[in-house]
């Protein structure tokens, strides 16, 4: 006959090393915690920062800068008259002529496209540019070379007298859909 008893689970050594394994794992997240806790000047700055990155409305005049770019948004001119009598807007409409800078602060080259930018007028239609408004100083697509930079202008046709215009920058990608808007009032 076996008469061997078997022991308690709490004498068995693999509950111990389970013990011990788990105790080590509390013992590190809590070190994390307090070290967050601790070096909360440099949270607060990378919080501020990041909150600067996602900033996503500006003025005329600012800066938006994303995705190691900047886009700058430098002059509106309304009542944009064409001196083409074949280029005319349509009635109750005016061109809009939008005058932006983009510059690459990249390592490596930036694609950009006039087909990024769209106009919003206060009823929130967004429309692509106008291509027969523009004959001088127009935004091309392109590629920039590290730190390069292009300056160009987008035409749009919207309501006349519309005070709540918004430029619209959306980058061509399918991991970002983050929509940069200028105020262009």
């Amino acid at each position: 006959m076996n008469t061997k008893q078997s022991k308690p689970w709490y004498k068995k050594w693999w509950v111990w090393l389970i013990i011990v394994i788990v105790l080590i794992g509390a013992g590190g997240a809590a070190g994390n915690k307090d070290n967050t806790a601790t070096n909360n000047g440099s949270s607060t700055n990378s919080e501020s920062t990041k909150k600067a990155e996602e900033k996503t409305e500006f003025k005329v005049g600012e800066t938006a800068s994303f995705d190691n770019k900047s886009i700058t948004v430098t002059n509106v001119q309304r009542n944009y008259d064409t001196g083409n009598q074949f280029a005319q807007p349509e009635s109750g409409k005016e061109f809009v002529i939008v005058t932006v800078n983009i510059v690459n602060n990249s390592d490596k080259t930036l694609d950009y496209n006039t087909f990024e930018f769209k106009m919003q007028d206060s009823n929130g239609v967004q429309q692509n540019e106008a291509f027969t408004a523009l004959a001088e100083g127009k935004l091309n697509s392109g590629s920039l070379a590290k730190g390069g930079k292009v300056t160009g202008k987008l035409a749009y046709e919207v309501p006349k007298g519309d005070a709540g215009l918004k430029l619209l920058y959306q980058n061509f990608s399918f991991f970002d859909n983050k929509v940069i808007t200028f105020n262009l009032q």
